[in-house]
This record gives C-alpha cells, sequence and structure tokens, in this order.
C-alpha cells in the first residue's frame, strides 16, 4: 500500500498511523465476513438442488443467513462507524470477489486528505475490472475517529456516488 498525502499539512500526516489502520482492519473484517456469507450461500444453493427447490427460490435457511450478517455487520460496526452511517443501512449484498478484497492484497494505493482537526478522507485507489476508487469520510467524535460516510467512483473520473459500507 502507497500512502499520497493530498492538501495535507505536515501537522496532520502523523494522523496517517492512527486513522487508516483501524478502517483498513475494518475494512478487512468486512470482506471476510463477506466472503464466508458467499461461501454458506453457495452451499445452501447446492442443499437446495437435493432438496428439489428450483434455482429461482429461496432456500427456506436464506433469511437466517441474511439475519446473521446484519448482526455480525452491525457487531463490526458498533463503535467504529456514526449513527449518520448507520442510517444509510449495511451491505445487504454479498459477492466474490468481496467489495473490500483489493485491502487484503496491499495491491492499492491510499490518499490521506486532512485539512481540518476533526475529518479526514482516506481515497483507495485499486483495480477491477476497470480503475475504481473508495473515499471514507472520518470524522472525530468524542475523542474517536468514526467513518461519517462512504462514496465510490470511477478513478479517470471526478463524481463520487455516496454507497452504503
Amino acid at each position: 500500500m502507497r500512502v499520497n498525502y493530498k492538501n495535507t499539512p505536515e501537522n496532520y500526516r502523523a494522523m496517517v498511523e492512527i486513522i487508516i489502520p483501524p478502517l483498513l482492519n475494518l475494512l478487512k473484517s468486512l470482506t471476510l465476513l463477506e466472503e464466508e456469507i458467499f461461501e454458506r450461500n453457495r452451499a445452501l444453493d447446492k442443499e437446495k438442488e437435493g432438496l428439489g427447490i428450483p434455482a429461482n427460490q429461496l432456500h427456506p435457511k436464506w433469511n437466517e443467513l441474511m439475519d446473521d450478517y446484519f448482526q455480525r455487520q452491525m457487531q463490526l460496526l458498533t463503535g467504529r462507524v456514526t449513527q449518520k452511517c448507520l442510517e444509510g443501512g449495511v451491505r445487504n449484498s454479498y459477492g466474490s470477489p468481496s467489495e473490500y478484497n483489493y485491502v487484503q492484497t496491499n495491491d492499492f494505493s491510499v490518499d490521506f486528505i486532512m485539512t481540518k482537526a476533526e475529518e479526514a478522507r482516506v481515497i483507495t485507489h485499486y483495480q477491477e475490472a476497470l480503475e475504481m476508487k473508495h473515499q471514507f469520510v472520518l470524522r472525530l467524535v468524542d475523542g474517536n475517529w468514526l467513518l461519517d460516510e462512504k462514496f465510490y467512483g470511477f478513478d479517470d473520473e471526478e463524481t463520487w456516488y455516496l454507497d452504503s459500507l
């Protein structure tokens, strides 16, 4: 992982070590959970065949799987994100590759932007089928850095799209 400082005064550059590692650890945890849910759903899909359930119908245990996914995401996010971020909802999708699979490979770069003491922006640039980027807005709340907003975008565009975590 490479870190680029964008419009960040020297006095805020040390904050990289305080802000980025917990964010990346959260993204890694979310990645592992998403990959686990994906594999568990694949197992349910295989089980459906044996039960004679058509492919276009849900497995009877699918809702339990989604409840587990939701609960475990909430456990991971509690104390790490703002209420505003939670109000945007948690991911209700899962896939392979997972949303943040790039954090496991360290094949990405980070732009760190901090121009005021209570807000930092971390932008990750990574390659999928296209060059993509995520922007994470963190705010200092009661002495803790909490994730407040997440956006995604295409690396060759200036536009950001609000996204759930």
